[in-house]
């Protein structure tokens, strides 16, 4: 599950900074707008009460929860369930550093924030995406804050407020570590019954399966290979891989090539031939047809666009 699971967590590519520090006197309440980015808040003291703008239930944030919201959308942020709200730029100012400071002073309660940004590798075949719920809280079992969230929520107050000489590059390192503890909890988390990519890391075979996909995509793998590989019969490794991933492994094994494929044509200057060798296929024209049918459009229309 280990090697899998470092598949899956370097794939993301998470990348997160700060860009607002809040406190809030109750009565308050904050709506964020769309962003283009994923957005971070952490508690560093008080509490605080997020949903989606577009329903659901609202939930109640503690000193030390981390609430992600993956894909930006809009949320709010309130000191109590039903508190209206007033838009984000309307109570934010920004200092001579890029540092927005969102002060609410109703006199009440007091609350403070960390803002941040979360941008993820957003390629639209990564299969950890579509399994990640649009407002993100993780807790323990028994519903309490994970202490060592708690404790990197904490490092990154102390270096926001005091702004020493290499702050900026401590701030970005602990919050690439909190999002990515924060993603790692959800995983394991996760329930027994969970059926997709990351349910499949519960089965430590077809988590084996998974890594030898990663670590050799370009390999032709077939369900037989990935069977013996992992000790198990064909049939027993089929049925039990379809029914924890959600897919067939031939299937996964195409998506992933894909997912590995847009990276490559976005970042680096390789021809749509030599990205096809990369991830596996003999030829651009099996690649291509491949692409098409996972991302809706040709490899090189996909290159020029990106």
């Amino acid at each position: 599950m280990a090697d899998a699971l470092t598949d899956i967590l370097r794939s993301v590519q998470m990348r997160g900074s700060i860009f607002s520090r809040a406190a809030l006197d109750a009565p308050w309440g904050i709506e964020s707008g769309r962003t283009a980015s994923g957005i971070f808040h952490a508690v560093v003291r008080g509490h605080a009460w997020v949903r989606l703008a577009d329903g659901g239930d609202p939930i109640e944030l503690q000193r030390g929860d981390v609430v992600v919201i993956p894909a930006g959308d809009n949320h709010l942020m309130t000191d109590a369930p039903e508190r209206a709200t007033v838009p984000i730029s309307d109570a934010t100012t920004v200092d001579d550093a890029g540092m927005g400071h969102l002060v609410v002073a109703g006199g009440g309660a007091h609350t403070s924030l960390i803002c941040g940004t979360v941008d993820f590798d957003r390629s639209d075949v990564h299969p950890v995406f579509s399994m990640i719920p649009p407002l993100l809280v993780v807790r323990d079992q028994r519903g309490r804050v994970s202490r060592v969230v708690e404790m990197l929520v904490e490092l990154i107050a102390e270096e926001v407020d005091e702004s020493t000489p290499g702050s900026e590059a401590v701030i970005g390192r602990l919050t690439d570590v909190l999002l990515v503890y924060v993603l790692r909890r959800y995983i394991a988390d996760l329930p027994d019954d969970h059926v997709g990519w990351l349910g499949g890391l519960r089965d430590p075979a077809i988590a084996e399966a998974l890594g030898l996909i990663h670590r050799h995509p370009d390999r032709s793998w077939t369900a037989t290979e990935l069977a013996t590989a992992v000790g198990m019969s064909r049939s027993s490794f089929f049925g039990r891989f379809r029914s924890t991933v959600g897919e067939t492994p031939g299937d996964y094994l195409t998506r992933w090539r894909i997912h590995l494929a847009t990276r490559l044509l976005k970042e680096e200057q390789r021809s749509v031939a030599a990205v096809a060798s990369r991830v596996g296929y003999r030829t651009e024209a099996a690649f291509s047809n491949a692409f098409q049918r996972v991302v809706g459009v040709r490899p090189g229309a996909y290159k020029r666009a990106s």
